[in-house]
């Protein structure tokens, strides 16, 4: 009998998960500050939606990050809010974009404003250089 209870239990779990053993979204933590922090600090990120790139990140110290898209380069500084980092951009001092960051061991996924009706977007480590020429140093 408890054998049989243990083969339940396993299937049920087993069941609950998605295609591929992976756990959905909605079920895993958001990455704190510390933790989005640890895993960004220093490295230059490719913004991916779907199969295309469309920016650039490189995180520095102090919650700082110089993003860069087909507009040309703007400083911006991040803070936690609740689950989400907040990021604020100079084009746009009084909206922050929000996302919740999701760690995916070697990338990061995010959802806009913790929306899991929203299509991730993706973070992969950039193999291209930043071209800002004086932004913070860079």
């Amino acid at each position: 009998m408890m054998r049989l209870c243990s083969a339940v239990l396993l299937a049920a779990a087993l069941a609950a998960l998605p295609a591929g053993g992976q756990e959905s979204p909605g079920a895993r933590k958001p990455l704190t500050a510390q933790q989005f922090d640890a895993l960004t600090r220093g490295r230059v990120m490719d913004t991916w939606s779907g199969d295309q790139v469309y920016g650039v990140e490189k995180f520095l110290p102090g919650q700082r990050s110089l993003w860069q898209d087909d507009r040309g380069c703007m400083e911006g500084v991040w803070e936690q809010v609740g689950e989400m980092i907040c990021f604020t951009y100079e084009d746009d001092p009084s909206t922050p974009d929000c996302w919740t960051y999701f760690d995916e061991g070697g990338s990061l996924s995010a959802l806009f404003n913790g929306d899991p009706g929203n299509t991730p977007i993706r973070l992969t480590p950039s193999a291209r250089p930043m071209t800002c020429g004086d932004y913070f140093g860079v």
